[in-house]
């Protein structure tokens, strides 16, 4: 597939933005109702009422509605990180990552469609770049947030801590279909004694 397939055509006339939007909350309710498995086109289409031709200016296959929507979450997770962060003048690398778990964990409880996305998306071989995407913008906020603090350490264990977070979180999800407390202090565990190697 090519990747021009894969990305959204974003809009810039505020009705086509509308319709985008309107397009990612239809895929978000689906996700709810019916499981991520479930999101098409044609299920969008008949969902949202509006014609495929439509969606597919905006969307050109199931995979770009899936980035789409994944990228508005890591947006407002990354703004959600931003603002608990910014103006702290601490230099402890676990206060950072301690803030990512528990933000990340409230996010993903409070928008069960993304942790769908973020968690099963895996399962849907075609989706694989954006299954990576994911992960790989998600390490970035974490990334970018400890270079903008001088905190060093090195890019590859920050992103590989982000994913240890994830797969953490993740087995909680699968389990109660929610992140408990009892994963969210695993997940922090699991994540200093990692950084905390040499």
């Amino acid at each position: 597939m090519n990747i021009k397939d894969l990305i959204p055509k974003k809009p810039k006339q505020k009705r086509s933005v509308r319709r985008f939007e309107n397009i990612l909350d239809t895929v978000e309710e689906i996700i709810l109702t019916e499981g991520i498995h479930s999101v098409t086109i044609q299920k969008v289409s008949k969902v949202s009422k509006m014609k495929r031709p439509t969606i597919y200016k905006l969307f050109p296959s199931n995979e770009s509605l899936f980035f789409g929507l994944s990228e508005r979450h890591i947006n407002q997770f990354n703004q959600l990180y931003e603002n608990n962060s910014e103006g702290v003048r601490i230099k402890d690398p676990d206060w950072y990552m301690n803030l990512f778990v528990d933000l990340l964990a409230i996010y993903l409880n409070q928008n069960k469609a993304c942790a769908r996305i973020f968690f099963f998306l895996d399962s849907l071989p075609k989706s694989s770049f954006v299954n990576d995407q994911n992960k790989r913008l998600i390490a970035t906020i974490v990334i970018n947030t400890f270079d903008q603090k001088d905190i060093k350490i090195e890019k590859d264990k920050l992103y590989i801590a982000s994913q240890i977070c994830l797969s953490t979180l993740a087995i909680s999800f699968n389990e109660e279909n929610c992140i408990s407390p009892s994963y969210i202090n695993e997940a922090k565990k699991a994540v200093k004694a990692y950084l905390s190697t040499a």
